[in-house]
């Protein structure tokens, strides 16, 4: 009888206990902005704040917007489990965090384990400094404005190939402008960084093309592990996860290394990516780097090329149509200007792209609507003191800047919701603070690739623009509703329109 009772009453204790310590273990840190008088989100026990993302029922970066429209301070707190993250609305202090104090917020929270991913891990986007630093510096010789001159005429081969594929298929009111645009920046890819034709106009199933579907795609697997890759890091190691599908990876390994060693063999050059990772690899193989250059840390930057630029471009170019398809009056004052830029100059060259200014204002709006990377995020490396406050973001605290909800802000762009190029007009473009408009990001980390994905995109819907009427019609979204998996901005039902034969 006693054993009985001390069994039925040590269940009893522990029944209450062993929820008790778990409660207390997932909200130990929940005082922690509190403590330090910053606004804050009020977290729940296991997930924080961030219930909605795991659950797949919100993208990173819209959610952040979500939380941003709900402050009007410099910057507020909230919770992911129960870790601390700041998030920064003032453009002012965004400005020491991605600039004037970079060496402290240096490194993305985004995790970078090759014991997850061995290649993917590599990636510049992904890796930590020094790292960084030292690859970065190396590459970014490839976008220079003279490799970029050199690089239009291959595009424009990739452009003529595209208007093709439209003008065979214009006899269909239902082209889908992402799939058309994806095709075109997988094309350029694979001629500008791989030297290779990736066919993806000619073949529907071209090997480039075929892979490049699997790298920002929304099955559970991929959104899983790119989200938490981002905001619980812990959890991808746990399950192993691969920030980018193996398939993926391993056929820009064997692409790489077949053109490699091709180059090698015939003493072959085109001054191109991987004709650039070529002479870092014999860079550090000569002690010039002060690091390993090997393995798959050499054709894993032409993957990053390949996985960013694809997606920036087909992104930003394919949203751009679907915005002035729905403006008549912007789309014909595109073509008026692209029209007169072909008088005078005779071809699409770097010159002529150079003439379009008012295409320039329609491809910033359309950045501003449409940022492809809708948040940024750094780490505190050491206790920092922010200018001007009282507040010391301690070391190893997540800091994220959301792109999406500074965009989408009516105090620097009223009226957010409406597509407006004149907002960057030479009138307009000083009305807003620099940091509320960072799309491809700001200071030593931003995106390396911004000029080739702008020119290119540029260049491909000048090229559409002056043989295409673009309209909508009844499968066109309006308004647009987001997939919610994953952490790109990228809309459910796709961007469907009708393309038009404009008469000569």
């Amino acid at each position: 009888m006693d054993w009985t009772i001390n069994i039925n009453t040590l269940f009893t204790i522990s029944s209450f206990i062993i929820p008790y310590l778990l409660y207390k273990l997932f909200t130990i840190n929940f005082n922690h902005w509190k403590d330090r008088n910053v606004p804050y989100i009020q977290p729940y026990p296991i997930f924080g704040n961030f219930w909605k993302v795991f659950t797949f029922r919100a993208q990173i970066g819209q959610y952040i917007a979500e939380l941003y429209n709900q402050f009007d301070t410099p910057y507020f707190g909230m919770f992911v489990f129960n870790k601390p993250h700041l998030v920064i609305r003032s453009p002012d202090i965004m400005k020491y965090v991605l600039v004037r104090d970079f060496y402290n917020f240096n490194d993305r929270t985004v995790l970078s384990d090759g014991r997850c991913d061995s290649m993917g891990s590599k990636f510049l986007f992904l890796v930590k400094n020094p790292e960084w630093k030292i690859v970065r510096t190396k590459i970014a010789p490839v976008f220079s404005s003279g490799k970029l001159r050199n690089m239009v005429g291959s595009m424009n081969k990739v452009a003529e190939d595209m208007r093709t594929y439209i003008r065979n298929h214009s006899n269909r009111d239902n082209l889908e402008a992402k799939e058309i645009f994806a095709k075109y920046a997988t094309d350029v890819i694979g001629c500008c960084a791989f030297g290779v034709s990736a066919n993806s106009f000619k073949y529907e199933d071209a090997d480039f093309r075929k892979h490049g579907r699997l790298i920002f795609d929304t099955r559970l697997k991929t959104s899983m592990a790119q989200t938490f890759s981002f905001v619980a890091p812990t959890l991808t190691k746990i399950f192993k996860l691969s920030f980018f599908d193996p398939r993926f990876t391993g056929f820009v390994r064997k692409v790489f290394w077949e053109i490699y060693h091709d180059r090698k063999r015939n003493n072959i050059t085109r001054n191109d990516l991987i004709d650039t990772i070529m002479q870092i690899e014999e860079m550090c193989k000569n002690g010039e780097c002060n690091m390993e250059f090997e393995g798959d840390r050499v054709p894993a930057q032409a993957a990053h090329f390949f996985a960013a630029g694809f997606e920036t471009v087909s992104s930003t170019a394919s949203f751009a149509l679907y915005e002035i398809c729905l403006q008549p009056k912007i789309q014909n004052r595109v073509r008026e200007e692209v029209k007169s830029a072909l008088a005078k100059h005779g071809r699409f060259s770097y010159e002529a792209l150079k003439c379009l200014p008012y295409l320039d204002m329609v491809l910033l709006e359309t950045l501003r609507k449409y940022p492809a990377l809708p948040f940024l995020d750094r780490t505190c490396l050491e206790n920092y003191n922010v200018p001007g406050t009282d507040l010391v973001i301690e070391k190893g605290t997540p800091v994220y800047i959301p792109v999406f909800g500074l965009h989408y802000d009516p105090k620097y762009f009223p009226h957010p919701e409406k597509f407006d190029p004149e907002r960057f007009s030479e009138e307009n473009k000083d009305s807003f603070p620099e940091f509320a408009f960072v799309p491809f990001g700001k200071g030593p980390r931003s995106c390396i690739g911004e000029r080739f994905g702008y020119v290119s995109t540029k260049l491909s819907l000048a090229q559409v623009l002056s043989e295409f009427e673009v309209e909508r019609n009844s499968e066109t979204p309006e308004p647009l509703d987001y997939v919610t998996k994953g952490f790109l901005l990228a809309s459910k039902v796709g961007l469907p329109m009708k393309f038009t034969k404009i008469d000569s």
